[in-house]
């Protein structure tokens, strides 16, 4: 019985360690992040939160600015974007995502400048439709 006690114990500690590692962060007016309830830019592990709990964004902060890979989720916890930062802007490819997990879009971001996008994935074909007999002034 008593091992029972100190392996609950420790399994607590253990996991209020894991919690506690755990930081939210929110981006302020500036677009910094800050660590929630402080107003120090934060450097570290960035996780934001959607008000339903699921994870909004997550990546690394270096003095308040967003860098390196960056995943961002739908409220259902879909993703979507994917990609990475350099000093605060995006920098790369990203990918968009709908909200049922179809990519959307891919762009190629330079220093936080859109470069060239491909939304191809979501066109779909036009139904083709035979031309009209009728002449040019009757279609107006």
């Amino acid at each position: 019985m008593k091992w029972i006690v100190v392996i609950l114990a420790i399994l607590a500690v253990l996991f209020l360690q894991i919690r506690r590692d755990e930081v939210g962060v929110k981006r302020g007016s500036d677009g910094l992040y800050y660590k929630e309830g402080e107003s120090v830019v934060y450097t570290g592990d960035g996780l934001v939160y959607h008000p339903n709990g699921n994870k909004a964004q997550q990546g690394q902060i270096i003095d308040g600015k967003p860098t390196g890979a960056w995943k961002q989720w739908h409220s259902n916890g879909q993703i979507h974007w994917e990609g990475s930062y350099k000093d605060g802007n995006r920098d790369g490819i990203w990918i968009k995502y709908d909200e049922a997990g179809e990519k959307e879009e891919e762009a190629a971001w330079v220093e936080g400048v859109k470069q060239v996008s491909d939304d191809s994935a979501k066109k779909k074909e036009e139904p083709k439709t035979p031309p009209s007999t009728k002449p040019a002034e009757e279609l107006k």
